[in-house]
């Protein structure tokens, strides 16, 4: 995989009480190559490998979001990374 991608990520806590401290902590790491491995161990290759597993990342993201809405972003999502990984 290439070593030129990245995120940005702008956190929004909002928080009615003003007397209360908050704080917002986030993480990601590199798909494993075990986890690669694991895969194409079942004949699915690379490429579709890595939209199962940033589909499944998002999945819960995508949830919550309204039906229609949800359903929409979830498909404009594969068409985006139809072609594009790997």
């Amino acid at each position: 995989m290439p070593h030129y991608r990245r995120v940005e990520i702008f956190a929004y806590l909002g928080v009615k009480n003003p007397t209360a401290r908050i704080e917002h902590e986030a993480s990601t790491s590199k798909i494993g190559e075990d986890q690669l491995f694991y895969f194409q161990q079942r004949g699915i290759d690379y490429e579709k490998a890595m939209a199962a597993m940033i589909s499944g990342f998002c999945k819960d993201v995508f949830n919550e979001l309204p039906d229609e809405f949800g359903a929409e972003v979830n498909q404009l999502m594969s068409l985006k990374l139809e072609g594009s990984v790997g």
